[in-house]
């Protein structure tokens, strides 16, 4: 809900301002407002911004040094601003062709407002946008905060609340995260650690999303957690093939505009009632964690597909599954074991159904080298992988193996 540089264009002080480059910058959201005028050094004007800010100037300080309003746009850029409003008057009587280039190729929205325009009152009104723009974001947040993450009841009607921020959540409603795979190791190969960087990250992952909704027509309310932005959205099933495409779009611009991060989904099951959404929320986190077992990254998942996954997940006595994983692979698991690729070659056995002349190539392996193998797997484990009732109880020993880890 945060208000952006295109927002501002709707508001009564600024009818008559005008954009003439860097229209592309123009989806920045406004953290808040700056009059930047300095007499001696225009630039020291510009020093001072944390990013976010939408900068004036009448242009005391730059009059018609074109190379100064360059340099301008040039350090707005540098320090994150959100774009520039030039006051045409006195100082700066107009902006020139290659101000509107820089101002494009650095997407900085740049502006022209008339001098009989008062600062102060656009000033006033911009604040204002950005104040009541917080509180409304502020409300949503906890409205939905306690709806997933709360211990009581909800209060009133949750369904006409939603309406009253603009939202539709009647009928059917699931939870989709998406969720940044291996946010500490992107980190760590980019090199990044401090909290400035990872919340610009987290801000411009953010955006992503919410742009790609916006564009398919999802209208939905989102809260961030950690690395992983969720939402609801309504079941019907107009809302969710849109979804679909907006899912994969998402993880291509991601990976497009993030420097390769990829993002996983995971959507939970769909409930009438929104005091079912915690429900929904941690299907859809078990949905994501069941495709991280699997060691897969950029996966959509949903959790009525992960069959057993779901299962084994629901059991909360963790010694239930270190017993059953240790009684039924422990002979070619364990550290004493003298083959330590067993594991991996047996679970490649059976996800090609027990092929052995599949399984041989993908392995690299002599078609009789692997048949001696899997006789010696079957002594270890006392087993017959011709039984389909032993292939299903180490396959789950195996989906266990993943989860323990």
């Amino acid at each position: 809900m945060s208000i952006s540089v295109k927002d501002i264009l709707k508001l009564d002080s600024l009818r008559k301002i005008n954009l003439v480059g860097g229209e592309g910058g123009l989806e920045k959201s406004i953290e808040w407002i700056y009059v930047a005028e300095c007499f001696e050094n225009p630039l020291e004007g510009i020093k001072w911004l944390q990013g976010g800010e939408i900068i004036f100037i009448t242009g005391v300080g730059i009059r018609e040094n074109e190379g100064l309003l360059l340099d301008f746009i040039k350090g707005i850029s540098e320090k994150n601003g959100s774009g520039l409003v030039v006051n045409i008057g006195p100082y700066i009587r107009n902006v020139s062709e290659e101000a509107i280039k820089l101002a494009n190729e650095l997407e900085i929205p740049l502006f022209t407002l008339p001098w009989e325009v008062k600062l102060v009152e656009v000033s006033r009104e911009i604040s204002n946008a950005i104040i009541l723009s917080r509180i409304e974001e502020n409300s949503l947040s906890h409205f939905l905060s306690n709806i997933l993450f709360g211990d009581g009841e909800l209060e009133g009607d949750a369904i006409q609340k939603a309406a009253y921020f603009g939202y539709n959540l009647s009928g059917g409603c699931c939870i989709c995260v998406i969720d940044i795979d291996g946010f500490e190791r992107y980190l760590k190969l980019k090199n990044l650690g401090d909290e400035k960087s990872i919340s610009k990250i987290k801000i411009n992952f953010r955006k992503i999303v919410q742009d790609v909704l916006d564009k398919h027509a999802l209208k939905v309310p989102i809260i961030d957690k950690d690395d992983a932005v969720i939402f609801f959205i309504r079941s019907e099933e107009n809302c969710m093939n849109r979804l679909d495409k907006a899912l994969k779009e998402i993880q291509l611009a991601t990976k497009n505009r993030m420097d390769g991060m990829s993002v996983s989904v995971g959507i939970g099951n769909s409930y009438k009632d929104l005091k079912m959404m915690k429900q929904s929320l941690n299907e859809a986190e078990l949905a994501i964690n069941s495709a991280k077992c699997q060691g897969l990254d950029g996966t959509i998942t949903r959790y009525k597909d992960i069959r057993i996954y779901s299962i084994l997940f629901s059991v909360e006595n963790r010694s239930i599954l270190e017993n059953y994983f240790s009684e039924v692979l422990g002979p070619i698991s364990s550290s004493d074991s003298k083959d330590n690729n067993l594991v991996e070659i047996l679970e490649m056995y059976l996800n090609e159904n027990c092929n052995i002349t599949v399984t041989a190539e993908k392995l690299f392996l002599h078609r009789n080298t692997l048949k001696y193998k899997i006789k010696k797997i079957e002594e270890l484990l006392n087993c017959d992988l011709r039984n389909f009732n032993d292939c299903i109880k180490v396959k789950i020993a195996l989906d266990i193996g993943k989860i323990l880890k």
